[in-house]
């Protein structure tokens, strides 16, 4: 069986609290594209699960996300079953794309679909948020927005625009070290949030995490102007970085793979592409993923309708 786990990005971000266990509360535009991680599962008579993968980086042991979510949903419901599970990353950790919330996610979902479990909303919630915080937006994918810590999600429409680049710099940056940063006492930015929400133009949205980020990491800020330099419309960093992303119109993408040859040029997909998307060939059995996720529509947490 063969999965693709695709990367997000956030389109905007501002932090708008924090509560007292230490997580900041924010609100932000989660996207997905393109870009994804390939995963392959086979089944073992071992009764155990081996995991690996092609960047020697990351750990492949019990601290990886894909081992994490097979630890819980198996410790959940008393399961036993082998996988052998080979991961090939395009989308690199500590980037802010989200690849290991994305791994959890479609291994929950997979095992979900593999053993036809019934479990409610609230505790894929609860599975998804012991992981990471993004992970519960990867059980639906698209365009939403995200508040609390992430966890309440709104289905809003899919951006008009529809290619992005996304360049990835190779620096990781800890989530955790930009968070424990941030200073609440300084003067508050101005929202943009409702005004894209209101417009749907993405030009009007910030990441205020790039203050904090930037100084820390003070290249990716000379990365951002030499993409602005270029022409290019709302060149912003997705999450806490490192990868930055734009809009490219067609007559800019032959420039940009000239000055970034690495850089990722894809698209934005939204919610049913998405679902679709992910795929699998089965070999025993499992039935046909994509086909099959639209099952946990009615167990997704706390997802409400698209705006009309």
């Amino acid at each position: 069986m063969e999965f693709r786990s695709f990367a997000k990005v956030n389109l905007g971000l501002e932090i708008t609290g924090k509560r007292e266990n230490g997580y900041h509360e924010l609100r932000t535009v989660f996207q997905t594209i393109s870009l994804h991680d390939t995963i392959e599962i086979e089944e073992n008579d071992s009764n155990s699960i081996s995991l690996s993968g092609n960047l020697d980086t990351i750990p492949w042991d019990e601290s990886n996300t894909i081992s994490r979510a097979f630890e819980l949903i198996y410790g959940k419901f008393g399961l036993n079953q082998g996988f052998d599970v080979r991961v090939t990353k395009r989308i690199p950790p500590g980037s802010g794309l989200g690849g290991g919330s994305s791994n959890a996610a479609v291994i929950i979902m997979f095992i979900i679909d593999y053993f036809n479990l019934d479990i409610s909303g609230s505790d894929l919630l609860e599975l998804g948020l012991n992981i990471g915080a993004d992970v519960p937006f990867f059980f639906s994918g698209g365009t939403m927005l995200g508040e609390g810590i992430g966890e309440i999600l709104t289905a809003i429409a899919t951006p008009v625009s529809s290619d992005i680049a996304v360049l990835m710099p190779g620096l990781i940056v800890s989530t955790h070290e930009i968070f424990s940063r941030i200073n609440l006492t300084k003067k508050a930015l101005k929202s943009t949030m409702d005004s894209f929400l209101s417009s749907g133009d993405i030009s009007t949205l910030n990441n205020e995490l790039e203050f904090t980020t930037f100084k820390l990491f003070p290249e990716l800020e000379r990365i951002k102007m030499k993409m602005e330099s270029l022409g290019l419309n709302h060149v912003s960093m997705s999450g806490t970085g490192s990868a930055l992303f734009c809009f490219p119109a067609d007559a800019q993408k032959t420039v940009l793979k000239s000055v970034f040859p690495d850089i990722f040029i894809g698209e934005l997909l939204d919610k049913q592409t998405y679902n679709n998307s992910i795929g699998a060939w089965p070999s025993g059995k499992a039935s046909v993923f994509g086909a099959d996720i639209r099952r946990f529509e009615s167990s997704r947490p706390r997802v409400k309708n698209d705006k009309k």
